[in-house]
């Protein structure tokens, strides 16, 4: 049974239609007016017949763009059986979520950057499974191993400093609750950590040691600057900033750690990636992408076979046999003459490349060069 995986093209079918009821009417209308002008036997005792009106000339280059039409409809019949597998990574993001995180060293924030960052690289993740932990003195689960990245991305909207009421930043829990996420083997496990590494806290060797025991490396990404900057917190009145404060009164003064970061990527064969790059998601993408994929799924599936060329070459036959009718028989047979005599032509008298010109025969004068020579 004959499919067609593109069947709206059909309705460009009309265009060839409407061509060949237009080639009929004027075929009938030039018939009329030779008839007028002189009876058939006379066309034939004149011009040896009535002069010819391109009926079938241009009915075949209406039938040839009718099979056009339903070539890019894609017909398709028969069947081939074949064996799909799906392969994807699996990638755990842990986000900080710390009062540090609210520093405006970078715009609009550190952790607005990050987010958006990450918000970026999600249409280069497309067909991976995606995770997201968020941490600060604790860490929770935010969104499962899913590959519904469009709500992996509303999820990241309702991320906040503070959504996690005890204060710090334990890169220990991030780490565990991300492996609970994962897999417990596989190829293509990936932990992205998007923090400013200020203030780790838990025992940040081990959490690396779990990682490289499982198998499972990480890329960091540092939202901050060295130079940083305070950190502002709420309970401002209407247009003041107010910033948080140490015991003694002074302005707290946060600072981004990017080789705390690095060392901790770079044990696990992961990399540091800049937050403030404007290549950042690009580079997070291509970092996963280096990873090996795993095969989900496999599956036997039936495809239908698309059968499009047989239309595109009886196409083109017609196309042909239309140039082949009178009266563009001769120019058809020309071109073709033209076509296979003058490649042949020119390969007889261009000598290939580097040979030498024969010598004269003997007795032959020499060129007026060679006797000024």
């Amino acid at each position: 049974m004959v499919s067609f995986a593109e069947p709206l093209h059909l309705l460009w079918l009309a265009l060839p239609a409407a061509g060949a009821l237009a080639v009929l009417w004027r075929h009938r209308a030039r018939m009329a007016q030779q008839r007028s002008l002189a009876s058939p036997s006379v066309w034939r005792q004149l011009l040896g017949g009535a002069p010819s009106t391109g009926l079938g000339r241009m009915l075949a280059w209406c039938a040839a763009a009718a099979l056009i039409v339903l070539a890019l409809a894609r017909p398709q019949w028969g069947v081939a059986k074949g064996e799909v597998s799906v392969r994807t990574r699996d990638v755990a993001v842990a986000v900080d979520v710390s009062d540090s995180m609210r520093c405006q060293d970078v715009a609009p924030s550190r952790l607005k950057r990050g987010l958006a960052v990450l918000r970026r690289a999600l249409p280069g993740l497309d067909g991976n499974r995606l995770a997201v932990v968020v941490f600060s003195g604790d860490a929770y689960p935010l969104v499962p191993l899913t590959t519904d990245l469009e709500a992996v991305g509303t999820f990241l909207e309702g991320v906040e400093p503070g959504m996690i009421a005890l204060p710090g930043s334990n890169l220990e829990r991030a780490v565990d609750q991300s492996l609970k996420l994962l897999p417990p083997e596989g190829k293509g496990r990936v932990l992205v950590v998007i923090s400013d590494g200020e203030n780790l806290q838990g025992d940040v060797k081990a959490a690396a040691a779990r990682l490289r025991n499982a198998g499972v490396r990480m890329v960091a990404v540092v939202s901050g600057t060295k130079e940083g900057g305070p950190i502002p917190v709420a309970g401002g009145g209407r247009g003041t900033v107010r910033y948080k404060r140490d015991r003694s009164g002074n302005v707290v003064i946060t600072h981004a750690h990017p080789e705390v970061l690095r060392k901790l990527a770079r044990s696990t064969g992961g990399v540091l990636i800049d937050g403030g790059d404007g290549t950042a998601a690009q580079e997070i993408v291509r970092a996963i992408a280096k990873l090996q994929s795993r095969e989900m799924e496999s599956s036997r599936r039936v495809r239908r076979i698309d059968r499009f060329p047989l239309f595109l070459v009886g196409a083109a036959v017609l196309v042909l046999l239309g140039f082949a009718l009178s009266p563009w028989r001769k120019v058809a047979v020309a071109a073709l003459f033209v076509l296979a005599v003058v490649p042949a032509a020119g390969a007889q008298t261009v000598p290939p490349a580097g040979a030498r010109a024969a010598p004269p025969p003997a007795g032959a004068p020499a060129s007026p060069q060679g006797r000024q020579a």
